[in-house]
């Protein structure tokens, strides 16, 4: 796979502080409002989502999740290995995972995402310039948060064989691409530390059961960067009905059964948190709070869900 395309990719994982990628990050995190000729141009392509061969015992029932939840356009999974058969071609969207790093001093804070991306033009140097559509925040691990230093070819490769993302499930995959769908049906990418809270929040949570991924239940040590199971019973001040359940669990209550409704979301994204509860019958967020500077997830993240 070429530099310059796995440049693209990764925005700036590996050009960390280069300050000619501030647009990069800029766009990353600004409310962005789409005309209807990138919409319509997405709508006539087929969108790639990539793995990695490593992943594949999984793929089946992330490619069943996903495609269920997708409806913009035609979808079809291929390895990353074979990204450059894409990446040029206006034939095609797709998504794929980015990040950068942003450094202060002795500090840096590194975010990773995925991204849909819709070719814009290729420059007479072979430069590809594309469209970002959307940022999912991913919750990395201690050890794929630190891959994002070293060159390009390597970090996305490790990122795709190598890297731990609590919140990359088929379950949670479907309902973060169905939030992007219906926000691009709307033409429009919201802020990244947008809040929300739906107005009629309460009657939907007190009307039903609130899935837990039991993934993403992990607590982090800031010195060490070690990680441990964290306990279930920091749900014990959530005031509704709600149930902790594994993969496989939420697999079939979602995908199988198709009995389940509201999914809930911790994401740690180096020093940012973020909560969310997806509405799956809405096929939107319907809660959203946003921590700066806050490793982990508390009792009282929980209680002031209502």
């Amino acid at each position: 796979m070429q530099k310059r395309i796995l440049t693209l990719c990764l925005a700036i994982v590996c050009s960390l502080t280069a300050i000619s990628q501030y647009a990069d990050i800029r766009a990353a995190i600004q409310k962005q409002q789409f005309n209807k000729e990138t919409i319509d141009q997405l709508k006539a392509t087929t969108t790639v989502f990539f793995y990695s061969k490593e992943q594949k015992s999984e793929i089946e029932s992330i490619k069943k999740a996903v495609t269920d939840g997708w409806n913009l356009t035609p979808l079809v999974f291929d390895e990353i290995s074979r990204f450059e058969k894409y990446a040029s071609d206006p034939k095609y969207s797709y998504f794929i995972i980015e990040g950068f790093t942003k450094e202060s001093g002795s500090v840096s804070a590194t975010h990773y995402y995925l991204n849909l991306r819709l070719f814009k033009d290729v420059s007479k140097k072979g430069k590809i310039s594309t469209t970002g559509l959307c940022r999912v925040e991913l919750y990395p691990n201690t050890q794929t948060l630190r891959m994002g230093y070293g060159k390009a070819d390597e970090v996305i490769d490790n990122l795709y064989t190598k890297g731990g993302f609590y919140n990359w499930s088929p379950i949670l995959l479907k309902a973060q691409l169905e939030v992007v769908a219906t926000n691009l049906q709307n033409n429009i990418k919201p802020a990244h530390y947008d809040e929300i809270k739906d107005d009629n929040l309460t009657n939907i949570l007190s009307s039903d059961t609130l899935y837990i991924p039991k993934t993403l239940l992990m607590s982090f040590n800031a010195l060490s960067g070690k990680e441990n199971e964290k306990p279930e019973t920091i749900f014990n001040g959530y005031r509704y009905k709600y149930r902790i359940c594994t993969d496989e669990e939420l697999f079939d209550i979602f995908e199988i059964s198709k009995r389940g409704r509201l999914l809930f979301e911790y994401v740690k994204s180096s020093t940012d948190k973020f909560i969310t509860i997806y509405d799956l019958q809405q096929k939107k967020a319907i809660y959203r709070n946003y921590v700066a500077v806050s490793y982990n997830l508390k009792s009282k993240d929980i209680e002031s869900i209502k």
